[in-house]
């Protein structure tokens, strides 16, 4: 019986503790900054790299493009906030609707103690 206990103890306390393995990269001269940037850069320069061989790949042997090219404009801020709050608007009145949708007035609504008659 203490056996398992020790195993699920063992289990439950190697969950939190690679959290505390991991090191943060937080420069504090500018050497370490460059080091940063540089380090950031090479892995940028492998991925695009490896994006170029996969669609040379793909054009070589006649397939669909995994990475396609956009024309489109990008969608500024201006437009974004706009296009948010034009579907926050819809959705509130949709909730508002849904709301009062089967509310009756009149009748004894708001007497006081329900009326007599």
């Amino acid at each position: 019986m203490s056996g398992y206990f020790n195993i699920g103890k063992k289990l439950v306390s190697g969950i939190g503790s690679a959290i505390n393995k991991i090191k943060t990269n937080v420069p504090e001269t500018k050497l370490d900054k460059a080091k940063r940037d540089l380090n950031l850069a090479i892995q940028k320069n492998k991925a695009s790299k490896a994006k170029l061989n996969q669609t040379i790949f793909e054009m070589k042997n006649n397939k669909d493009l995994t990475f396609k090219g956009s024309n489109k404009k990008s969608e500024s801020n201006t437009e974004a906030y706009k296009r948010i709050q034009g579907e926050n608007t819809k959705t509130i009145k949709s909730m508002l609707d849904k709301a009062t949708e089967n509310k009756k007035d009149g009748g004894r609504i708001g007497r006081k103690f329900g009326g007599k008659i």
